[in-house]
């Protein structure tokens, strides 16, 4: 590696160090891809605090939404394969799929639900609400489960009730759109389990089966996991902490809503699979459809945009410009998750970066990083 390259990743890990402080962190995880080769990978803390274990690019932690990346990936290589189009109503491949306006949610399309414009409201809750261990989550106060349902307008029994993912399509039964099909964008998480109930209906084939396989593998992503219990069990994996206090929060899991937010990864990992999306290779998805992905479809609402005239959404793909470069970007977040992963064309970088703890710390690391190979 050339001086310059060596002494631009020094500066960056000198900045990271003053951030842990800065932020009070637990752990981070690095990592950074040029083109096909990853030149950085590196831990900073712990990944869990007792008994004191040191966090590195192959600890395994949740990547919360990032996980909706790899389910449009899924979905663009049905595409590939003729099995759908982009442009086919929903209703086509799943026919019990339908909101409470059935004239309204029959246009609806892949397109729309990949890009977010389908109409649905925003926090509807029933993908995150039927998670196993939710009311663990929601135990701060004797009311605080029940006090959540209400905010979603949800009941106990619904949410016992969802047993599939075909439940949950078949629940959007009592949703109403707030704008007609491709007429806005909302970000509605839940609706990616829909995607996970027209992949598995349109192949027969179970999702996850086919990201091992179709995704994982070629990519030799070895460590990325979506069964819960098997990444509590291995050694190298993150626990997740919040506030000041550093209170450890309960394990996120739930593998019924895995497309929406439950997969666990490693920076190492992902540091491959941003190398996929820079390089088209190895050749999982067609470079025509991997571009689909990174092109907007929509601007994203105002209180999405942080202040950017551009900030839009693609196929599980956020695009902006930072400085007058393009980026092209997802990140996720749960209680003390925390991920993002960048790429910048122009540079042929990318830029993982994943947290055991709440705050910012993730976005501020990234923009560093962007700067120092930009030489801003």
């Amino acid at each position: 590696m050339n001086q310059s390259i060596t002494s631009k990743l020094d500066s960056i890990s000198d900045y990271i160090k003053q951030i842990m402080i800065d932020q009070g962190g637990v752990g981070l995880s690095v990592a950074i891809v040029k083109g096909a080769d990853t030149i950085y990978s590196k831990g900073f803390g712990y990944s869990r605090i007792q008994p004191g274990i040191p966090i590195d690019g192959d600890t395994v932690m949740s990547i919360q939404s990032i996980s909706k990346n790899f389910m449009a990936l899924s979905i663009m290589q049905l595409v590939e394969s003729n099995k759908v189009s982009l442009d086919d109503p929903v209703v086509q491949h799943l026919p019990y799929f339908r909101t409470k306006d059935k004239q309204q949610s029959d246009v609806i399309t892949i397109r729309h639900v990949l890009s977010h414009t389908a109409g649905f409201p925003s926090d509807l809750g029933i993908g995150n609400m039927t998670a196993p261990n939710v009311r663990e989550i929601f135990s701060d106060t004797p009311t605080e489960f029940q006090e959540a349902l209400d905010y979603y307008n949800l009941t106990e029994e619904e949410i016992d009730s969802v047993k599939t993912r075909e439940d949950i399509t078949k629940w959007f039964e009592k949703v109403e759109l707030e704008y007609p099909a491709g007429q806005g964008w909302n970000y509605c998480t839940d609706a990616y389990v829909i995607l996970g109930d027209l992949f598995e209906k349109v192949t027969g084939i179970k999702w996850e089966s086919h990201l091992e396989d179709n995704i994982l593998a070629p990519l030799k992503m070895q460590r990325t996991k979506s069964e819960p219990n098997e990444v509590e069990r291995d050694a190298n994996s993150a626990r997740y902490y919040l506030g000041k206090e550093k209170t450890e929060t309960p394990f996120p899991k739930n593998t019924l809503s895995a497309p929406i937010g439950y997969l666990y990864s490693t920076a190492n990992d992902l540091a491959k699979y941003l190398s996929f999306h820079l390089t088209k290779q190895p050749d999982i998805l067609s470079s025509e459809l991997v571009a689909e992905m990174q092109k907007p479809v929509h601007l994203v609402r105002e209180e999405w945009r942080f202040g950017s005239k551009f900030r839009s959404y693609g196929l599980a793909w956020f695009t902006d410009r930072y400085k007058g470069l393009g980026i092209v970007e997802h990140g996720g977040g749960q209680m003390a998750v925390r991920s993002l992963v960048s790429i910048i064309p122009e540079l042929n970088l990318g830029v993982v970066v994943l947290l055991n703890f709440d705050g910012t710390a993730h976005h501020d690391i990234c923009d560093k990083i962007i700067d120092v190979f930009a030489d801003f």
